[in-house]
């Protein structure tokens, strides 16, 4: 019993492998992003030409506050608001336009601000793109990140503030085109009398507010518009200016946060509105990020909850495939960590897109076809294919990620048919000892039966007949399984998935007003966005994630959030290249091909095929990071394999280990160099300069 305990033990590099996909996993959650979320969106509507004057959101700020002194008494502070700020979720205008908003600071809910006097804000920046006719640069990154309005008039007031009793409310509303609005916030101090010229407590706080009135819809009740804007009010977090990743989205990301939003909206829209979305990735992958928004808010954790969750889970797969390639624990330890420390899988890990979870399904897919090839079947039922179940359905929803994994994809359908040749050679096998055995029978003496009407098979025939069966029916199901919920499976998924993002791509695709394409067409058309999509990008350069991620400058502190691979990893990649041509040397001069032979064939033409398949894919998809990044995960294969193929020789073993070692301890050391741009965290501006420029 003891012996047999011992035999089941998982070994010491197994664990280690689940020990680092977990420490990858709460190294990443710990610097994911903010729990704070915006909550509900309103969309700030022009003037239209038939409208009688310009649509407005007025808010009411709270004046003064009860609270309790240090020695227990009841006192009354009054505020002075210092500032606006805003959070946007999209500008319904096309890419490179120039958006206003306006914030009128008003004594009168009916009343409004001078331009002159400056108690008129503005804030006005570009939908994604510079504008082009405007003589001053405009911010072009400005969604779903705190923006603040500033004086359209030169003056100190704006910096002094404005005393609410005086000044109670603000008038809020869009110049230029339809604005999608997450939030909208109040900051001011606390003033320790009821004069405006009373001495500050030196306290900011977000000042109290409601919605005293809004513009109502044709058909719409005045006291429904007000509810319907308290959407802008929902959240009253103290808005962060931090530049780092924590609280800031990339442009990918906001464009995620766009389509997500429009989910929300549903069937809502507005005349002439241009929108954007995601465009590049599928459908799956946007109701996942859909998903961990609805958990946990429309934050930045929230969106990258779940590619962070498939990295660790890609990290865990990936080594388990090299461990049944390779046969060697020590090889899938090596990948584990090869994996973890390079630095850009954190970093793309961290990316609120679906890039990570088209890996994990990939990978996924791989290694339960990798299952079935290397292992078969072991019984003619279903319950024996559930390794092809789930390969066929996680190759499925990898295409329904990102429509080009189809190439890989279709390599792992390539593997599926090695396997099946392999079955057959197992029937072939196990058939010639079974017809062997019925040649030696009937060589013997026969009994004469009882019944000579009804002679029965002996028992050699009937195993004859036993394995012609039972593998007849392994292929059948094996086959049936495989290809329909590969094929099946993505055909009846993607119709399932686009469901939830029926609206969004009407926007996107269609008139919303007039839908004229179907389901069908909505889910034809996010498989081929992985061929033919784009989203928006800076004017600045197309966007590149194996350089820069995002870069946000500050007078004292920049961020730099890079998915800049480690070096140490990319020597490792090129050893795994070298290790590769090695072994084909060895099959080259191989006299001959026995067992050792083809297995070490197979575990370097499999990584092999990925690795061309990831780059042929990456040359003319959307989205090449999703494929370069795949590559590089072949590439950690070959180099772990020869890791525990060098480490294990009883001849140059102890150096190879050693090596191995020290190896592992320069990748970490690069690792912790690479934190800050993996993680995103500021650095100082002088720093960032040097490196940068």
């Amino acid at each position: 019993m003891a012996n047999t305990m011992q035999h089941r033990k998982t070994p010491l590099a197994l664990r280690l492998v689940y020990l680092v996909a977990l420490l990858f996993l709460c190294v990443g959650l710990c610097v994911l992003g903010s729990f704070r979320g915006t909550g509900d969106a309103y969309e700030l509507k022009v003037k239209g030409t038939g409208d009688a004057e310009t649509p407005y959101v007025v808010f009411e700020l709270e004046d003064r506050l009860s609270e309790t002194d240090a020695e227990g008494e009841q006192v009354t502070r009054y505020y002075r608001l210092t500032h606006v700020y805003v959070n946007v979720g999209a500008a319904y205008t096309d890419p490179g336009e120039a958006v206003t908003l306006r914030a009128e600071v008003t004594a009168s809910a009916t009343s409004s601000a001078s331009p002159s006097g400056g108690r008129r804000l503005e804030l006005t920046f570009s939908n994604f793109a510079p504008a082009e006719e405007s003589e001053t640069p405009l911010a072009d990154d400005i969604c779903y990140r705190w923006a603040e309005f500033t004086p359209t008039a030169t003056s100190s007031s704006y910096e002094n503030g404005w005393y609410v009793p005086t000044y109670s409310y603000v008038k809020l509303s869009a110049q230029t085109c339809n604005v999608l609005i997450n939030e909208v916030v109040f900051v001011g101090e606390k003033l320790v009398s009821n004069s405006s010229s009373a001495e500050s407590t030196g306290e900011t706080v977000v000042i109290p507010a409601s919605v005293y009135s809004a513009t109502a819809l044709v058909g719409e009740k005045p006291e429904d518009a007000a509810a319907r804007a308290q959407a802008l009010l929902d959240s009253q977090a103290m808005p962060s200016a931090d530049t780092s990743r924590f609280h800031r989205l990339t442009q990918s990301e906001q464009i995620s946060m766009m389509t997500i939003a429009e989910m929300r909206a549903g069937a809502n829209y507005g005349d002439g509105n241009v929108y954007e979305g995601e465009r590049v990735y599928g459908a799956l992958g946007e109701d996942i990020l859909a998903l961990g928004t609805l958990i946990f808010g429309m934050s930045p954790f929230g969106l990258r909850f779940f590619p962070m969750l498939a990295a660790a889970g890609a990290l865990l797969v990936g080594a388990l495939t090299v461990r049944r390639m390779t046969g060697s624990d020590r090889s899938a330890l090596v990948f584990a960590v090869l994996f973890a420390l390079a630095s850009a899988t954190l970093a793309l890990a961290g990316l609120g897109t679906p890039l990570m979870l088209g890996v994990f399904f990939c990978l996924l897919s791989l290694d339960m076809c990798h299952r079935f090839y290397a292992n078969g079947m072991k019984n003619a039922d279903f319950a024996s294919a559930l390794p092809l179940l789930v390969s066929g359905l996680a190759g499925a929803f990898a295409i329904l990620i990102h429509g080009a994994l189809i190439v890989p994809v279709a390599g792992i359908a390539l593997l599926f048919g090695a396997g099946i040749v392999r079955q057959r050679r197992a029937r072939r096998y196990h058939l010639d000892l079974a017809i062997a055995e019925a040649e030696a029978e009937q060589e013997a003496p026969a009994e004469v039966p009882e019944d000579e009407t009804a002679p029965a098979l002996s028992p050699a025939k009937r195993k004859v007949v036993a394995v012609v069966n039972e593998y007849r029916g392994k292929t059948a199901i094996a086959a049936v399984t495989f290809g329909c919920s590969l094929v099946i499976g993505a055909i009846v998924f993607a119709l399932l998935f686009a469901l939830p993002l029926y609206y969004p791509y009407i926007k996107l695709y269609s008139d919303p007003a007039a839908p004229g394409i179907s389901i069908f067409g909505l889910a034809a058309r996010s498989f081929a966005g992985g061929f033919t999509g784009a989203n928006v990008v800076t004017a600045a350069g197309a966007f590149n994630p194996f350089y820069l991620l995002m870069r946000a400058d500050g007078a004292a502190y920049s961020t730099v959030y890079g998915a800049f691979m480690n070096p140490v990893a990319i020597l490792a990649a090129l050893a795994g290249i070298a290790f590769a041509v090695y072994n084909i040397v060895r099959l080259a001069r191989a006299g001959e091909w026995g067992k050792p032979e083809r297995k070490l064939l197979r575990r370097t033409i499999l990584p092999l095929v990925g690795l061309a398949l990831s780059l042929i894919a990456s040359a003319f998809t959307g989205e090449a990071a999703l494929f370069v990044l795949l590559a590089w995960i072949f590439l950690f294969m070959l180099a772990s394999d020869a890791v525990g193929d060098f480490t294990a020789r009883e001849d140059i073993g102890k150096p190879c280990r050693a090596i191995m070692w020290t190896g592992f301890g320069l990748l970490a050391a690069m690792f912790v160099l690479y934190f800050v741009f993996a993680a995103g965290l500021p650095l100082s501006s002088g720093i960032v300069g040097a490196i940068f420029g």
